[in-house]
């Protein structure tokens, strides 16, 4: 492999992004295909007049030295905003009324969010046996270490406000892996959150921070994307083939390569048995994973339409709570220059793998819904002033018990065909500072190989 030391990356997702920007910081030639007219994937801002709204992610979680440092050689530190302090407030319905989440043992011994015997149950957590199960859900886990209240009250939120999904549906050691880690290394999750302290910080973690860019997330692939030297924007890459140890990819209209290597980066959904020689069995067990429907619902007020404060980052509804929507971000409260002067604008997330139906139904018959239990809630009132309905049919994988079937596939569909690379966040992890992370790894990775395989030939 790597015999020109020229790669090919198809999707300009923030993980291939990250690939190329990395690969031609250090010296390897990259060409970026992208089927539409801009970077970024599932990262997309959107600015209507005074108005500026997120289809994809809204936040970034800066704990990592490796994602701050990337920023700074960026220059996006300059453009960075830091989440409002009052976004450290975040809210749990229960009982039909928003309670903020505990954010210290003060609070958690005083809050309303949970019962006394709930509180009572968590004590017991250092003294629960590890499991057996090597692979359990994340509602499994919970509800044995916590007890029933906090999986109804803390995790079933937390994970349809992150996943858009129900902890029962979800492998524990895959979508949250540090939690898996926390009880095999030490028994438990409160001595192992004391005592990972030490190690968090040698790993290069650094104090955390909720940010966003003053134009919105876009900023990031944009900025990236302006940083490589070829980028071919409207091409759709239909197939990918080796020939002689090398590859050569054709679009509608033109071939390109050769190529020493060729990264995917490509939601699974989205990838076809005829772009890349695989299996029929290998193509369906790799692309045998859900992605739950879901629907944002961006909503602009006059402030005096809203009676709550709006003084955090958002509110989570439980299943318990039968809510039809799973909760909403403050938006205009997070980050400046999101509505106008005397606005609020608020993003509702409706469905997920929670109530997939619903986040199908016409614009018309959501904002309906929406509207009567953001008055119940938070006390909304009269029509939206701004309403923008934004609807992923297919959003975010559900890494599912089994899911090492589907990353053994992937690895074996490398090892197969070398020089191929499959990457996006059906891989460890789907955040934006988690396709960072990987983005970074693999491009390491097709260094290294590239590496050996010139020393190879030089002796």
């Amino acid at each position: 492999m790597l015999q020109n030391n020229k790669v090919a990356i198809i999707g300009s997702g923030i993980t291939g992004l990250t690939v190329a920007y990395s690969l031609q910081k250090n010296g390897v030639s990259c060409e970026l295909f992208e089927k539409k007219n801009e970077p970024g994937g599932s990262v997309k801002t959107v600015r209507q007049g005074d108005w500026l709204t997120e289809y994809g992610p809204n936040t970034i979680l800066l704990k990592d030295r490796v994602i701050a440092d990337l920023l700074i050689e960026l220059g996006l530190h300059v453009n960075k905003l830091i989440a409002n302090p009052a976004a450290s407030k975040r809210y749990i319905v229960r009982d039909g009324v928003l309670q903020p989440l505990p954010v210290s043992p003060s609070s958690a011994i005083g809050t309303e969010l949970f019962s006394w015997r709930g509180k009572m149950r968590v004590l017991k957590e250092p003294f629960i046996k590890r499991s057996n199960n090597p692979d359990q859900t994340i509602a499994e886990f919970a509800e044995r270490r916590l007890g029933a209240e906090m999986l109804d009250y803390a995790i079933n939120p937390f994970v349809a406000g992150i996943y858009a999904n129900n902890p029962e549906n979800l492998s524990l050691r895959h979508t949250l892996p540090a939690m898996h880690r926390l009880e095999n290394q030490y028994g438990s999750l409160i001595i192992g959150s004391l005592l990972g302290m030490r190690q968090r910080k040698n790993e290069g973690r650094i104090s955390r921070e909720l940010v966003s860019f003053e134009n919105g997330l876009q900023q990031l692939p944009d900025k990236m994307a302006s940083r490589l030297n070829k980028v071919y924007y409207n091409t759709e890459i239909l197939k990918a083939a080796r020939e002689n140890g090398e590859w050569f990819l054709a679009s509608k209209k033109n071939t390109f390569g050769p190529f020493s290597g060729v990264v995917i980066n490509s939601p699974l959904y989205m990838m076809k048995q005829s772009l890349f020689p695989v299996s029929e069995t290998d193509f369906k067990k790799m692309t045998d994973v859900h992605y739950p429907p879901l629907s944002v619902m961006h909503l602009g007020f006059l402030k005096e339409q809203v009676l709550h404060p709006l003084d955090g980052f958002g509110f989570l509804a439980p299943e318990k709570e039968k809510r039809s929507i799973l909760g909403a971000l403050f938006s205009s409260t997070l980050f400046p220059g999101r509505a106008p002067d005397g606005y609020h604008l608020l993003t509702v997330f409706i469905g997920g793998g929670r109530q997939p139906e619903i986040a199908t139904l016409q614009s018309e018959e959501i904002l309906d819904i929406v509207l009567e239990e953001l008055d119940e809630l938070i006390g909304v009132t009269g029509e939206p002033v701004f309403t923008d309905h934004v609807y992923w049919p297919k959003s975010i994988p559900a890494y599912h018990i089994g899911y090492d079937e589907v990353l053994d596939t992937i690895r074996k569909i490398e090892t197969m065909q070398s020089g191929l690379f499959l990457a996006g966040n059906f891989r460890h992890g789907i955040s934006v500072p988690d396709c960072i992370k990987n983005g970074l790894e693999l491009a390491e990775r097709i260094r290294s190989v590239s590496a050996n395989k010139k020393n190879d030939s030089d002796t």
